[in-house]
């Protein structure tokens, strides 16, 4: 514990923003994977049950309740679908394409906040880098080259908080493109089982 409080001590002030965007990284990384998980439904899975439940022009509510209890944005984009499922194909794709629209905010919700923090943690460890060479220039100034210490604490102040900044930057990086990949993925599995759940209720296909 010593050596972290030594190591955040000497990248200096532009250490505690970056501790704290960490925190925050760590934090929507979990509500992330956590949520997405919950989203993620298996779209072969769903259409079975459907079937199992549904005849085309049969009555849907078994069906609805069953997709309901599976969950997931597909399951309840389904549901919505099937709580239409007596009227045309326009009516019940419209019908699903509202509840798609409503899931979208929940799978992309967070995302912005851990761009940002991709973007603005190298640049705050770059302040840190200036602050801590201006530190060591003004040590050079005042004593010269006769307090080497002084001066070299200035410049490790900088390294520290840049490879802070950069390696925040990194993770922040892969967290959004791991998230937006399966946030991506669901919503495509949605437009294509929501196709196929159409074609199903309307007897485009058995």
């Amino acid at each position: 514990m010593d050596q972290v409080l030594t190591f955040i001590k000497n990248g200096g002030v532009m250490m505690y923003p970056l501790i704290l965007f960490s925190f925050v990284l760590i934090a929507l990384g979990f509500e992330r994977f956590f949520v997405l998980r919950k989203a993620n439904t298996d779209g072969d899975e769903l259409m079975e049950a459907v079937k199992k439940t549904l005849k085309p022009g049969g009555d849907a509510t078994a069906a609805e309740k069953e997709c309901l209890q599976i969950g997931g944005a597909m399951g309840r984009m389904f549901a919505r679908g099937l709580k239409n499922a007596h009227r045309d194909a326009d009516a019940i794709e419209m019908a699903m394409e509202q509840e798609a629209s409503n899931e979208l905010p929940i799978l992309e919700a967070n995302m912005t906040i851990i761009k940002t923090i991709a973007t603005i943690a190298p640049l705050l460890g770059l302040l840190g880098t200036i602050a801590g060479m201006i530190s060591a220039f003004r040590a050079a100034s005042q004593t010269g080259l006769s307090n080497p210490t002084q001066i070299l604490g200035g410049i490790s102040e900088a390294l520290v908080s840049t490879a802070t900044g950069i390696t925040l930057a990194v993770l922040a990086y892969l967290f959004f493109n791991y998230f937006a990949n399966q946030s991506k993925k669901i919503i495509e599995d949605m437009e294509y089982y929501g196709g196929e759940l159409v074609n199903y209720l309307t007897g485009r296909i058995d």
